[in-house]
């Protein structure tokens, strides 16, 4: 799939009723879709989970050698 473009698939998703109110509101107030703020959160939270993981991830692996910050700003000459 071309970057930016996007599947014809449709998702339903239950919003809570204040949820609603508030996409709804911010939809009128910015003249955008429902569509693009749910995929701009989704994409968020995709991005932060990935991360997290990835954190998760090295923090059991007791092999990792963990260094200071001033240890990781001299490797990196900044």
């Amino acid at each position: 799939m071309k970057v930016g473009a996007y599947s014809n698939r449709v998702l339903p998703v239950r919003l809570t009723p204040k949820m609603e109110e508030q996409l709804e509101r911010l939809c009128k107030e910015t003249q955008r879709s429902k569509s693009y703020f749910v995929r701009k959160a989704l994409e968020e939270y995709l991005e932060e989970e990935s991360l997290y993981r990835i954190a998760l991830e090295r923090w059991e692996n007791k092999d990792d050698a963990i260094i200071t910050a001033e240890e990781m700003h001299e490797r990196l000459g900044i």
